[in-house]
């Protein structure tokens, strides 16, 4: 392990993980130099090649390595990888069988199958993918996202390709006093009459939004809209008048109102005039998780509006304010729209590292309702 080659050879696996792929290169070609017939070097220079883009010379590197361990499924599971990568499906799925041959009962290799056979045939994934997705590692989780959100842009645009990075919604949780008013007040209709009767639109709204059977009631999402209104109107009153130490926070508030709304329009000005406030503050560093939270909702936003190249430039000013993992899927959605697949797949992976991000249940989901 303190040989020259094991030292090149680890030294490029490192430039290859934070994807310096010209270093990589230079490290692994380096190492085949003094051990030639080492096969696991020449795969590894594939995957350097082919990140670069260079697709023959990176299958001549695993046809090499092929060649001194015939009988070995990884390297032919890896340049069904590395073709997969390149956009042709059908000859990874070639690759994929070669190495289900040699490795029938392999999980990797039953994934990269189903991966490749989705990816050619089109049309929704299977349950099995679904499966599949949440038991692999990441590298192949975000291929499957990758897969997943390309044919949620073009067949349902970019609001619904969003949507697959929202985490699950949170039961809605209601105060003591509300709670115990529901309680007491069998119509629970009457209930939330009562409470817009009083001006109490916030409570109304949120109440009305935790009861199914309220939503249910065909005068329930009108009474709901007529509370969130209310609310608007109470935080506009309250903006015209208020110092600026406090306008931050109802700003944020009545984002969340006209998001509920579903007033993209208005959520894009009141995020936009929070920032413009942010930033005439001098960006004070308690608020810096804030400001990447609302920049990286105006990238999503942008996204839906099929604006990548500014997707992309609000995703950087949030990483400025603060990294955080959930701007690489809007990031990588931004390189999806403007066709740069490799440069997506890298994003998902930062996106899905470590997170406990659900892609089992979109696949799964996905796998129930073809696009329509």
């Amino acid at each position: 392990m303190f040989g020259r080659t094991e030292r090149l050879f680890s030294r490029g696996q490192r430039a290859l993980a934070r994807r310096d792929f010209a270093a990589a290169e230079t490290l692994l070609r380096d190492a085949l130099a003094t051990d030639p017939a080492y096969a696991h070097i020449h795969l590894y220079l594939a995957h350097a090649l082919a990140e670069q883009e260079r697709l023959p010379e990176a299958e001549r590197a695993l046809a090499a390595a092929i060649d001194m361990a015939p009988t070995s499924f990884v390297f032919r599971l890896h340049h069904g990888i590395i073709v997969l990568d390149a956009g042709e499906p059908a000859r990874a799925a070639g690759a994929f069988a070669d190495a289900a041959r040699l490795a029938p009962d392999n999980r990797f290799v039953a994934g990269y199958a189903e991966l490749a056979s989705w990816t050619e045939r089109g049309g929704p994934p299977t349950a099995r993918l679904a499966e599949q997705a949440g038991d692999l590692p990441e590298s192949f989780g975000a291929r499957v996202l990758l897969r997943l959100a390309e044919t949620t842009l073009e067949t349902r645009g970019g609001a619904a390709a969003v949507a697959l990075l929202d985490p699950p919604p949170e039961p809605i949780g209601l105060s003591f006093g509300l709670w115990l008013g529901g309680l007491r007040h069998r119509d629970r209709l009457g209930y939330a009459e009562q409470l817009l009767g009083r001006r109490r639109f916030d409570e109304a709204a949120v109440f009305i939004a935790s009861q199914p059977g309220l939503m249910a009631h065909p005068r329930g999402p009108g009474l709901l809209e007529q509370a969130r209104r209310g609310t608007l109107r109470r935080l506009d009153d309250a903006l015209a008048g208020c110092a600026p130490a406090h306008r931050g926070t109802l700003l944020l508030h009545r984002y969340e109102v006209e998001n509920d709304l579903g007033d993209h329009d208005a959520v894009r000005r009141t995020l936009t005039e929070w920032c413009d406030a942010y930033t005439a503050a001098g960006a004070p560093a308690g608020q810096r998780p804030l400001a990447a939270a609302v920049l990286r909702r105006l990238g999503a936003l942008e996204i839906e509006r099929g604006r990548y190249e500014s997707a992309l430039a609000l995703c950087a000013r949030s990483r400025e304010a603060r990294a955080e993992r959930e701007t690489a899927g809007v990031e990588a959605l931004a390189h999806l729209g403007l066709g740069r697949r490799r440069a997506a797949r890298h994003v998902f992976e930062d996106f899905l590292e470590n997170a406990l991000f659900p892609l089992d249940a979109r696949v799964a989901e996905a796998a129930r309702v073809s696009p329509a």
